[in-house]
This record gives structure tokens, sequence and C-alpha cells, in this order.
């Protein structure tokens, strides 16, 4: 029993070292892009979308999907993204954001994307035909 006793004290007198975590938590530093999705009007709120968050450095694609609002939000870790939006039949993007570059704790809210409708231009005036190869009929 003496030598419990001994062991006991021994271990107790000794100083604590402190353990890191190498898990996720720890190599996962949060920073957070916050973001919405609009038509040019901003009347018409562009809700159930799905956006797709890429790190440029890994390749890793996250997903985040909008509100009835049009906005989104993710956490992630730090690093540099470039967002993408599938568009639908019809649509085209007037305007996308840039790479984004979140270091830790950071918040981006300056996320937009703007969609338009898709515009068929048609040639205005005469349409020539030339089938002898000269080139365009001087007037």
């Amino acid at each position: 029993m003496p030598g419990f006793l001994v062991l006991l004290l021994a271990t107790a007198c000794q100083r604590a070292v402190p353990v890191l975590e190498s898990g996720p938590s720890a190599a996962t530093a949060e920073a957070t892009i916050n973001g919405t999705i609009r038509v040019p009007e901003g009347v018409s709120p562009v809700g159930g979308r799905t956006v797709e968050i890429v790190n440029i450095a890994t390749g890793e694609r996250r997903r985040a999907t909008t509100t009835s609002t049009g906005g989104f939000t993710s956490q992630l870790p730090a690093g540099k993204y470039r967002l993408e939006l599938p568009l639908r039949d019809g649509e085209t993007l007037v305007a996308r954001p840039d790479v984004v570059n979140l270091d830790k704790g950071a918040v981006d809210s300056h996320v937009e994307f703007v969609i338009g409708a898709t515009r068929v231009v048609r040639p205005r005036g005469p349409a020539y035909r030339v089938d002898n190869g000269l080139g365009s009929p001087s007037a």
C-alpha cells in the first residue's frame, strides 16, 4: 500500500502537458460566406437555387441552397473560393462574384449573383444571299 501512495503522489506533482487536437475542428478554422441571388430589377427573389462553393486549392465542393428571399450562407474553412450557379434554360449571368478570399473568422456578405433572361439577337436590315462567292452586293 505505501508503494501505491508514493506512485500517486509522484504523478500528482508533475506538470500537465497540454494536448492539442489534431482532428477536423482544429484544422478547419471557420469563416462565413453570405450572399444573394436576384434578378436585375431586384423585384423577384430567387429562392430554392443551389450555389456551388469550390475551394480553389483543394477542389473540394460544398453546396448552399437559397432561402425564399434569395439569400444563402455557408460555414467554410479559411481559404480562397470560387462560387458557381448552375443556370436554367433561358437564363444568363449578368453579374457574378469574383474569387472570395476568406480569412479565419471572416464574414463575407458582399457576394451576389444577378440573373437575367437570355436575349436572342436577330440581325436587322436586309439579309443578303450570296451564291456566287464574290461577297455581298454593292448598293
